[in-house]
């Protein structure tokens, strides 16, 4: 099976996958995902159909309308339910209720968001590290990830390898990924047992996979290397939808860096600002030149932020450098 990468703006990149790494990656799914044949089960990805169907439950495609979706939840009271982080957002803002367990992946989800589906009824909320070239490679649970950012910890928690998994940084912090379930190959390119996941990384004394950023988004401010995914979890306080940091040009060959926030519907902007002096202050050199309030966009078919679209928008939002 050939599946090409999402938000590929360059030279696309083919996926190869047997049936082996297909039936090692199901099996994976299958064991954390344990679906039942009595309950049905609201998701529209390939590794949450085939799974779901091949234990003989009744299979529910989410509704493109959040409004839609909410009743759709209500109605249907799925045993597990797996929708993208801005799908999340779309229905919590719409009043969705949940029920069992809810699953999300495909773009970062922070432990605010999985609190707040725990909050909207669900059973467990968990986030999926999964890649197109291997799925699932890690997941985590609310409270596991919400206890790793309250002890202060840095950088994005997504849980400990899956059965199977093998995971390691290589000497660039580049975290590498191998196991039964990782593809074989891209197309016209040779087989090779590790994948390349493009995000920095490490692994905390429990060997969990815990993220940094993606090695391509790093800003250079003051001959420093700044990772946005190191710090970016700290700004999703109450009240922040989405959170990025991106550099924008500084004029002078430099670069400047940019908090970009997204306030939850209703949020008051000014304790919203007030709420952020302190994880801002705890940056350190890592400090943000400038906080702006906005929306960000988001691209590609997971809906992930665009960060080349943020950061022309608050160049855009700011002006020059003074």
């Amino acid at each position: 099976m050939i599946v090409f990468t999402s938000g590929t703006t360059s030279l696309p990149r083919a996926v190869v996958h047997t049936r082996a790494s297909l039936a090692a990656g199901m099996s994976t799914v299958s064991a954390l995902f344990d679906a039942r044949g009595d309950r049905p089960v609201l998701g529209g990805t390939f590794f949450v159909l085939v799974p779901s169907l091949a234990r003989g439950a009744a299979v529910a495609l989410p509704a493109g309308n959040s409004r839609v979706l909410a009743r759709q939840l209500r109605r249907l009271r799925p045993e597990d339910t797996y929708l993208t982080p801005p799908r999340l957002r779309d229905a919590l803002g719409a009043g969705a209720r949940f029920h069992g367990r809810v699953w999300t992946g495909s773009a970062p989800a922070g432990a605010g968001l999985l609190e707040r589906v725990r909050a909207a009824g669900a059973a467990e909320a968990w986030g999926v590290y999964a890649l197109t070239e291997l799925f699932p490679a890690a997941a985590v649970e609310a409270q596991e990830k919400s206890a790793f950012e309250e002890a202060g910890e840095s950088g994005d928690l997504v849980g400990a390898p899956l059965p199977g998994v093998l995971a390691e940084p290589d000497g660039s912090g580049q975290l590498l990924l191998s196991g039964p379930a990782a593809r074989h190959r891209y197309l016209g390119e040779e087989p090779d047992p590790w994948v390349r996941t493009g995000d920095r990384a490490r692994l905390d004394g429990a060997g969990r996979i815990v993220l940094e950023g993606r090695s391509k988004d790093m800003v250079l401010r003051r001959a420093e290397n700044i990772y946005p995914g190191l710090y970016e979890p700290a700004l999703h306080v109450p009240g922040v939808e989405l959170a990025v940091l991106v550099g924008i040009p500084a004029g002078d060959g430099d670069e400047r860096l940019v908090a970009v926030v997204q306030p939850r519907r209703g949020a008051d902007e000014r304790a919203l600002r007030a709420a952020l002096s302190e994880p801002v202050r705890r940056m350190g050199t890592a400090r943000p030149d400038a906080l702006l309030l906005a929306r960000i966009p988001l691209s590609g078919r997971s809906r992930k932020p665009d960060r080349a679209a943020t950061a022309a928008l608050a160049a855009r939002r700011l002006g020059p450098a003074r």
